[in-house]
């Protein structure tokens, strides 16, 4: 599926995300390429990109010259513009694991936790999220990501098992996530 831009009014922060996508996927990429990628104006991914500089988020190369004129620069994403943190929960545990903005993983932690109700869970979320961002003090811990296995409140459907989580049912995941840790979810 193509990444396109969009010129609506509330299109911008839709726009940079599809820079930076685009920049992700295909880096190190010169601005008029990405343009044609997605459908902007040169002028556009420029001033995106400018704004992504500033932040940090992209870096700049430019190759030395080979014949006359200089060479376009490229951008390619700067690893440690920010990072993110991701978590699983499942009936046995809880992984969570600190992301830089090319998706390595920087760092990740385990906890035991055996059916963890959502209390427990984000107790310990928590924690865990303290101990990965101080892994990279003043890094721009940027969001935080949760994936645990369903389906909730079907107690009485026959494939309940070791991979169904009890008590989850009606649980406002997002905003649990967010109060535990302080990041947006």
């Amino acid at each position: 599926m193509a990444l396109r831009g969009t010129n609506q009014e509330f299109g911008r922060p839709y726009n940079r995300r599809i820079v930076l996508e685009s920049i992700r996927l295909h880096g190190p990429i010169a601005r008029g390429d990405i343009a044609r990628r997605v459908g902007l104006t040169v002028q556009t991914v420029s001033t995106i990109v400018r704004e992504l500089e500033e932040h940090g988020y992209v870096l700049s190369m430019r190759e030395e010259p080979r014949g006359r004129g200089l060479p376009p620069a490229t951008l390619r994403i700067n690893p440690e513009g920010g990072y993110a943190v991701g978590i699983h929960v499942t009936p046995l545990g809880i992984n969570a694991a600190l992301i830089n903005l090319s998706g390595d993983v920087i760092e990740s932690t385990y906890r035991e936790a055996s059916n963890a109700t959502p209390d427990h869970a984000f107790d310990l979320i928590g924690a865990m999220v303290l101990e990965l961002t101080r892994l990279r003090p003043g890094g721009r811990v940027l969001g935080i990501g949760m994936a645990l296995p369903g389906p909730f409140g079907v107690e009485s459907m026959s494939f309940i098992g070791p991979t169904t989580m009890t008590g989850w049912k009606d649980v406002a995941l997002r905003e649990r996530l967010e109060a535990s840790t302080g990041l947006p979810a």
